[in-house]
């Protein structure tokens, strides 16, 4: 029988600070409905100390290329080049998430500013997935 082991500071969420180049842990993955129905996947990645940062990937053909970008970052992942996958179902969509949770890979975070409630606000947000060099 598996026992449940108490660790709050595995609970313990903070945010990356800065821009820049970061090595993360993919850990879960997220299957979302937007409001206009659109089918999406939320990535969740955390780094060794503790930095939390998630991605959304749109089912949308013109955002495919970031699937290629995060299987090129992910080797181990295997999908041959030249498979054709019919991601106009969503349950296909959601499916090709599920291999790279446990896979680390760099991360490129980039500060965009936007304005909510008249006040301009700014977020990190991941700009570009590459192999990471540490292990795991």
């Amino acid at each position: 029988m598996n026992m449940f082991i108490v660790d709050r500071a595995s609970a313990a969420a903070k945010s990356f600070e800065k821009p820049g180049l970061y090595s993360v842990e993919i850990l879960k993955t997220e299957n979302v409905i937007t409001s206009k129905g659109d089918g999406t996947v939320k990535l969740v990645m955390r780094s060794d100390d503790g930095c939390v940062v998630s991605d959304t990937f749109f089912n949308t053909e013109a955002a495919w290329w970031r699937l290629n970008q995060i299987l090129a970052a992910c080797p181990q992942v295997t999908v041959s080049d030249g498979t054709q996958l019919d991601l106009s179902k969503r349950e296909n969509f959601n499916a090709f998430f599920p291999p790279f949770v446990g896979q680390r890979v760099e991360v490129r975070l980039e500060e965009e500013t936007y304005v909510k409630n008249g006040e301009t606000k700014s977020v990190l947000r991941v700009k570009r997935y590459n192999q990471s060099n540490e292990p795991f």
